[in-house]
C-alpha cells in the first residue's frame, strides 16, 4: 500500500498516481507521456493498451486502490528498466549469445502466430457431415448394454473353492429347472447391496465396463437370451450365478449429438495443416545461395 512507501519516493508516487491516473483524463495527444522515470517513458496510449491486456483481477484492483495501482505501475517500470539494461548488452558481453537466441525465439513465435492468424477457418459443416458418415463407428457408436442380477456365493481369493463351485453348480441347475431366483438371492447371496434389490445390480453394463470385474462382464455377455443364466463364474468376490435381465441394442448417436466432437477434430486438423503451410512459406527458396564448399568444411569435423 502507499502508506508503506518511505519518504520522498512515496510522495512522488502518490502525486504521480493522483495527477496521472486518478483524475479523469482530459483529451490528450496519442503520444503524451504519462509516466517517466530515467530511461523509461510510457505514453497514454501505451498504458491504455497495457491495461486492456492486464488480467481483470489485477486491473480492477488497481482501479480501486492506489496502493495496488502503484504496485502495478512500479512493476511496469521495473520491467521497462530491465529491458533497457538488456539492450546495453553487446556482442562481447557474457550471455549475449543466449540473450539473442531467446529474443530470436520470441520473434519467431510472434511471426509464426501472426502468419498463422491469416489462415481463416473455412466452413467445415459439409466436411463434418461427411466425417460423420465415414467415421460413424469412431464418433457415434452406442455400445450394447445389459442389465443383470446375480447370486454371489462370497469368498475371498485364496481358499479352495471346489466345494463352493459345486454348490453354485447345484443352485444353477435348480434355477434352470425353474427355482425362484429372488428366493435364492435372499437365501444364498452374499452381496448385501444387490440382495436388497432381488439380486439386481441396478446398472446397465457394456462389455468391458471398467466399473465391473471382467469375469462378470464376460460371463454376462456370453448369455444368449434375456432370462438366461451364465455358467458358474469366479471373481475376486467369490462365485457368481448371473441372470440376464435386459438388453439395449447397440446403435448410433445422431449427427447433432456428436457434431461438437467432430468439429473439434476438424479444427485441430486444419490448424495443423495451416501450421505446416506457414512453416513451408518461410522455407528456403529456389533463389537462395548456398556455398557448398563452405558447408562441407563446416560439417567435416562431425562426419
Amino acid at each position: 500500500m502507499l502508506k508503506q512507501i518511505p519518504g520522498t519516493l512515496g510522495a512522488i508516487c502518490l502525486a504521480l498516481l493522483t495527477t496521472s491516473l486518478v483524475s479523469p483524463p482530459a483529451a490528450t495527444a496519442d503520444d503524451e507521456v504519462v509516466i517517466s522515470d530515467g530511461p523509461v517513458t510510457i505514453t497514454h496510449d501505451e498504458l491504455a493498451e497495457i491495461l486492456a491486456s492486464t488480467p481483470d483481477k489485477i486491473r480492477n484492483a488497481a482501479a480501486r486502490d492506489r496502493g495496488d495501482r502503484f504496485a502495478l505501475i512500479n512493476e511496469l517500470v521495473i520491467n521497462r528498466k530491465l529491458v533497457a539494461e538488456a539492450e546495453k548488452v553487446g556482442p562481447g558481453d557474457p550471455g549475449y549469445s543466449d540473450l539473442q537466441s531467446r529474443l530470436d525465439k520470441v520473434k519467431q513465435e510472434f511471426a509464426f502466430k501472426r502468419a498463422l492468424a491469416n489462415y481463416e477457418l473455412p466452413d467445415l459443416e459439409a466436411l463434418a457431415k461427411e466425417r460423420y458418415k465415414t467415421h460413424k463407428d469412431e464418433y457415434a457408436t452406442i455400445p450394447e448394454t445389459r442389465a443383470s442380477s446375480h447370486i454371489l456365493l462370497a469368498q475371498a481369493p485364496g481358499p479352495d473353492r471346489t466345494a463352493l463351485r459345486e454348490k453354485a453348480q447345484r443352485l444353477l441347475e435348480e434355477l434352470r429347472a425353474g427355482a425362484d431366483f429372488e428366493a435364492y438371492v435372499e437365501e444364498y447371496s452374499g452381496d448385501p447391496g444387490s440382495s436388497k434389490r432381488g439380486g439386481s445390480l441396478d446398472k446397465w453394463i457394456r462389455f468391458g465396463d471398467p466399473g465391473i470385474t471382467p469375469p462378470y462382464s464376460e460371463a454376462l455377455f456370453a448369455i444368449d437370451e434375456v432370462g438366461g443364466y451364465s455358467e458358474v463364474t469366479d471373481s475376486q468376490f467369490g462365485v457368481h450365478i448371473i441372470r440376464l435381465d435386459g438388453i439395449r441394442e447397440s446403435g448410433y448417436k445422431s449427427y447433432e449429438e456428436v457434431r461438437g466432437a467432430i468439429m473439434q477434430d476438424l479444427i485441430a486438423e486444419h490448424r495443423k495443416l495451416a501450421s505446416k503451410a506457414v512453416s513451408a512459406s518461410f522455407g528456403i527458396t529456389d533463389d537462395a545461395f548456398v556455398d557448398g564448399d563452405a558447408l562441407e568444411e563446416l560439417f567435416a569435423p562431425y562426419q
